[in-house]
């Protein structure tokens, strides 16, 4: 099976066309998918959804693009992964969502996503981080990170940013935490398009606190935006307009 998938991935890179998958590829240790472009289908904002590729714990996925509108539930991460140059062409529900527990990492460097219009990375995993850097931001978004609000089961999760640029927009801030469960973002080398220092608006905020609840118990506040506190490490001087 896996050397069926292989040959379909070099023939769709060849002819140059995208590479689509009946089902969740799964990937168990390094898969560099050489530029491909894979994808299923896109139901909205269904949270039913399964995803478009599966990440067993310590894998790694390499140069790969998710098609628009066929990114499903994007790239579960069930414990330390790392994904590297990937492009999400389309945000469908999530980009990618961190399920590994804790003391497992989720690291997201290089590649860009375009156009999340709830939250473009989803953490669920206690105790656990996810690591974002060299990333680029297009397209209308709501948020770039999210810690679960409501989770059936709620704890501490870690974030740290870097090195982001923004050349789009973000109209529900960079990163909501859940202050009531110790969750930290560090946010820091931020390139934000237009970005407005003076703005106390969700769109211009690095760091939204929330307070979280456990599934079934009610729904998430939003507290507010946050500079320079234990749970929200960014300061304005962090983040640069261009």
């Amino acid at each position: 099976m896996q050397l069926e998938l292989k040959k379909i991935l070099a023939t769709a890179l060849l002819i140059g066309v995208p590479f689509a998958a009946s089902a969740t590829i799964t990937v168990t240790g390094t898969r560099d998918f050489g530029g491909a472009t894979v994808g299923t289908s896109c139901n909205g904002g269904s949270e039913s959804q399964q995803p478009v590729i599966l990440v067993k714990d310590g894998g790694i996925v390499r140069n790969v693009r998710l098609q628009a509108g066929a990114a499903a539930d994007g790239i579960h991460c069930e414990g330390n992964c790392r994904l590297e140059n990937v492009t999400w062409a389309d945000v469908c529900e999530d980009a990618a969502t961190m399920k590994g527990g804790s003391g497992k990492t989720m690291v997201i460097t290089g590649g860009s996503a375009n156009a999340g219009n709830d939250k473009i990375f989803q953490h669920n995993g206690i105790g656990s981080t996810v690591t974002i850097t060299n990333f680029a931001v297009n397209g209308s978004n709501g948020k770039l990170y999210r810690a679960c609000g409501d989770c059936s089961s709620q704890g501490k999760r870690t974030v740290n940013i870097s090195n982001v640029t923004v050349n789009g927009t973000l109209s529900s801030g960079m990163a909501g935490i859940n202050t009531n469960y110790g969750d930290v973002a560090t946010i820091r080398s931020i390139r934000w398009k237009n970005w407005n220092s003076t703005s106390t608006s969700d769109s211009n905020a690095a760091c939204i606190a929330y307070r979280g609840v456990i599934k079934g118990q009610g729904s998430s506040t939003k507290i507010g935006p946050q500079w320079g506190t234990a749970n929200c490490n960014v300061t304005r001087a962090d983040i640069t307009r261009f």
